[in-house]
């Protein structure tokens, strides 16, 4: 009875913790919707002393992207089954990593040759603003084929956002004695991180979702 009263508590706060995740997505997309394409970048800014703590909490918590990738995501799962997060074998699926990287790049440096009056201002709309659009609403859209597309290959904030992963203060460190490998946090984990293979979670592309702290079962997964 106890074990089952810890299950139904565990359901009750994760429920309480995803209803606490959308409000915040739906105040990202109010933001978006508002002010323009432009407060991603500016929002993930002002996010940079927060995700100095705890990583790129913006991308796992307020990125509205995340939040219609879920939705779209979720319908993916119903109608594909097992077959759903099967597209991007897991060999092809980290050389891919790096992709957004190259998107970045690509951005900063048209960026620099608009202000450097290389290329227009036609050049910049047709190319940067429409085609940055077509990407990420492509790459939203494969979340019907696989967990969080965008955020994973395609998303140009979020690969600058990642970088702070590599100097946050606060990690997820799992306690090995208390572990008992069940795998739930690498089959939760939305960027496809092997966290039960590891003692710190430092991989450039983890979100700082923390569903995998969430849903440990048996609490081997701590921010400290």
């Amino acid at each position: 009875m106890k074990a089952a009263g810890n299950i139904i508590s565990r359901l009750q706060k994760t429920e309480k913790v995803e209803r606490f995740r959308l409000s915040l997505q739906l105040v990202g997309l109010a933001i978006f919707i508002y002010f323009g394409s432009q407060s991603t970048f500016y929002v993930v800014l002002l996010s940079v002393p927060v995700a100095l703590l705890f990583g790129p909490v913006y991308c796992g918590w307020m990125c509205p992207r995340g939040m219609f990738q879920n939705i779209i995501g979720s319908m993916g799962k119903r109608v594909l089954g097992k077959r759903y997060n099967k597209l991007v074998p897991k060999r092809i699926h980290k050389p891919l990593l790096y992709f957004r990287y190259v998107v970045l790049l690509f951005l900063l440096t048209v960026m620099v040759l608009h202000e450097l009056q290389v290329i227009d201002d036609i050049i910049m709309e047709s190319v940067v603003t429409d085609g940055l659009i077509v990407v990420m609403v492509v790459s939203i859209l494969l979340s019907f084929f696989v967990d969080r597309a965008a955020c994973r290959y395609f998303c140009k904030e979020g690969a600058a956002a990642s970088l702070t992963n590599l100097v946050k203060i606060r990690m997820i460190r799992r306690d090995p004695s208390i572990c008992n490998s069940c795998g739930i946090c690498d089959r939760v984990c939305p960027m496809w991180i092997d966290v039960s293979k590891k003692d710190v979670v430092r991989d450039t592309v983890c979100i700082s979702c923390m569903k995998c702290v969430q849903k440990c079962p048996v609490d081997a997964l701590k921010v400290e």
